[in-house]
């Protein structure tokens, strides 16, 4: 095929159009393709520890200093 037929052009307009998901499907897709499911604790652990972090700023810190 070459840069002016029509058809590689719509092939290209077709996948700029498909939806895929976002960031959370993308990692998973990558993590499912290269094996790469040690992963997932470190990723459970930051979460937790990014909620922890957002939580300790509202009306719930002292709920959750009393926990420590």
């Amino acid at each position: 095929m070459t840069p002016d037929d029509p058809k590689s052009n719509d092939s290209f307009l077709n996948a700029a159009k498909d939806h895929k998901g976002g960031l959370v499907s993308e990692f998973v897709a990558f993590m499912r393709d290269n094996k790469k499911w040690w992963l997932i604790p470190f990723l459970v652990v930051f979460g937790l520890l990014g909620l922890l972090l957002i939580l300790s700023a509202t009306g719930a810190a002292p709920f959750i200093y009393a926990m420590f």
